[in-house]
């Protein structure tokens, strides 16, 4: 939890102030549903149902959804076991805070200035 906490208290503060509110709500978004979907998995693990790929939590994850699912897997206790997906999980991680950070520094703001310009801005 604490990571989650410290993750989003970062992103508000480096992020800078006129898009801030953005990066926080897509990452929140993206969060409950990464969470919402190892809720989803749990339970069909449990009872037999229809399960969500790896796939498809690896790139929710991947899209910014990871603080949900780290907190996920704490709270279901789910997926936690698994060498290889904890390994795509962090690999996951890694790249969507290298892509977070590569979007806020790179080139000292002119993917901002060029995103506030044409009102786009990536998602990750």
């Amino acid at each position: 939890m604490l990571v989650v906490v410290a993750f989003f208290v970062g992103l508000a503060i480096l992020a800078p102030a006129p898009e801030w509110r953005w990066f926080v709500g897509f990452y929140a978004l993206m969060s409950a549903i990464s969470f919402s979907l190892y809720g989803l998995d749990k339970r069909a693990s449990t009872r037999g149902g229809w399960r969500t790929s790896e796939a498809r939590l690896h790139l929710v994850e991947l899209l910014g959804g990871w603080p949900g699912a780290l907190l996920a897997q704490r709270v279901f206790r789910h997926k936690t076991r698994k060498t290889s997906f904890l390994v795509m999980f962090y690999v996951a991680v890694v790249a969507n805070l290298a892509a977070l950070a590569w979007i806020l520094y790179a080139d000292s703001g002119t993917v901002l200035r060029a995103a506030r310009v044409t009102g786009v801005v990536l998602p990750f």
